[in-house]
């Protein structure tokens, strides 16, 4: 259990992916969840909007070779970490498979890993969805969840309908996006279909501190809480309001420090596994990695 990954990008690609070398990390899967600070891309200058887009996909980019370098095998972010959570007339809807987000499927490749990213989707058929892509350790998306209880998004994207399990090195992990985890049924469901983690990516800024966030998601948490009746392990985690000078920022700016930050690991019995420090410090809500091995069940 590894708090903070060290900062360290290795020469070579990490061969998790890669179905013909050995396994490194057999029967487990190493989990890096990123809190990250994201630009907001919905504004009314569409080159100021293609540019913050950019140093988004970018910043996502850094933090998948940072994870991948110190041995993670899925790297995942906050809800609509690519746009920034914010939604109005100018969101700059995007497809997981379009040109956008090619940097972010190129790093998954190369250093054969998955990522998982949220975005603002719309699709072929004009549909806007809040969408949770996973690109695997090829490049290619394995699969996508819609937000099934709409937020903020409201009035500007669909709610999804479907239960989202996707397979990642042979565990079935269940997406359940932000509010969809204020619903235990939704958790309930992901665990009918097979889930043996549940992975929660937020967009929360209720207390603006990780201690708010903490308390607002307790009740998946201890030996009565809805993980451990579940029997699973759950990994959830928020944005972050700050840069991390560690993390090389690309803005030393204090700009936007109304997220709560944090990052969290709930083992089958409802025990934490790893958690980023518990804080009531607005300005502590900074960028970290946090990584577990999660074991994968034998079949």
């Amino acid at each position: 259990m590894t708090p903070v990954l060290p900062l360290i990008l290795a020469a070579v690609g990490w061969p998790g992916g890669d179905p013909h070398l050995p396994d490194p990390n057999p029967g487990h899967l190493r989990v890096a969840l990123v809190s990250i600070k994201s630009r907001w891309t919905d504004l009314p200058d569409p080159a100021e909007a293609d540019a913050a887009l950019r140093a988004n996909v970018a910043r996502h980019a850094y933090f998948v070779h940072q994870a991948a370098a110190a041995g993670a095998e899925f790297v995942g972010f906050p809800e609509l970490s690519v746009n920034g959570y914010r939604f109005s007339a100018d969101t700059f809807w995007l497809r997981p498979d379009g040109p956008a987000l090619r940097p972010l499927r190129d790093a998954a490749a190369r250093r054969r890993v998955y990522v998982a990213v949220g975005l603002a989707e719309r699709d072929p058929a004009g549909r806007r969805w809040n969408t949770h892509a996973v690109i695997g350790p090829d490049g290619r998306l394995v699969g996508k969840h819609h937000k099934l209880t709409l937020t903020s998004e409201t009035g500007f994207a669909e709610a999804g309908s479907v239960h989202t399990v996707v397979p990642v090195k042979g565990l079935m992990v269940g997406i359940a996006t932000c509010a969809d985890g204020t619903d235990r049924h939704n958790l309930e469901a992901l665990a009918r279909d097979g889930a043996r983690l549940i992975y929660a990516p937020h967009a929360s800024n209720g207390g603006r501190s990780r201690d708010g966030w903490y308390r607002w998601r307790a009740n998946w948490a201890g030996p009565d809480g809805w993980i451990a009746g579940l029997r699973v392990h759950a990994a959830l985690h928020n944005h972050a309001g700050l840069y991390n000078l560690d993390f090389d920022p690309p803005d030393r700016s204090p700009a936007n420090p109304t997220w709560d930050g944090g990052a969290w690991f709930i083992g089958p019995d409802g025990k934490t596994l790893a958690q980023t420090p518990a804080s009531t410090a607005p300005d502590d809500s900074t960028e970290a990695i946090l990584t577990h091995n999660v074991p994968i069940p034998a079949r």
